[in-house]
């Protein structure tokens, strides 16, 4: 069932891609249907029509002063003992990660270099198309999918940007539930 209502949000909004988020956390047992439904879809797309984006937490330990890539490169070896190997991970950090942890998520995540795309800590949730994109996000993902990457104009999403901090009044909105 996964599975097929995967394929058929495609097939219904006649979508050249679906982009598909399985939460959770890798080896949890409530995630295993849904991490086993999109390994038999990606083998059923084939590898070359599908990719892998693993978005993964990288603590921060203050008292060492270091970033720790251990916990992704065990969610990793989790995911690759179930079938999904990631093409890319993209490291949730609350400050720019040194090359060097970059490079160790690379070597022993088994993916490209420029594959590692970090996901820092922006101020603005909205911010953080800008700040995937300056690390050319969208061509690595059209490059990961044989497709040719056009260019990206993010002027409008700027234009929104700056309105969003230029705001100078606050808005009151009250939300009644149930």
């Amino acid at each position: 069932e996964i599975k097929n209502f995967v394929i058929q949000a495609g097939v219904h909004a006649q979508a050249d891609f679906v982009i598909t988020e399985i939460g959770g956390t890798t080896g949890d047992i409530e995630s295993l249907p849904f991490l086993e439904s999109i390994r038999q879809v990606a083998l059923e797309v084939g590898r070359n029509h599908c990719i892998f984006i693993h978005v993964t937490y990288v603590p921060y330990i203050s008292g060492s002063k270091e970033y720790k890539s251990k916990p992704t490169q065990h969610s990793v070896k989790e995911l690759q003992n179930m079938g999904v190997r990631p093409n890319i991970i993209i490291p949730r950090c609350d400050g720019k990660l040194p090359q060097s942890v970059k490079e160790k998520i690379s070597l022993f995540c088994n993916v490209k270099q420029d594959c590692v795309i970090e996901n820092t800590t922006v101020a603005d949730l909205y911010e953080a198309p800008v700040m995937l994109e300056k690390q050319n996000f969208s061509a690595i993902v059209c490059r990961e999918l044989n497709l040719e990457a056009g260019s990206i104009d993010l002027s409008e999403w700027n234009i929104m940007l700056e309105r969003i901090y230029s705001a100078k009044d606050d808005v009151n909105i009250a939300l009644v539930g149930k």
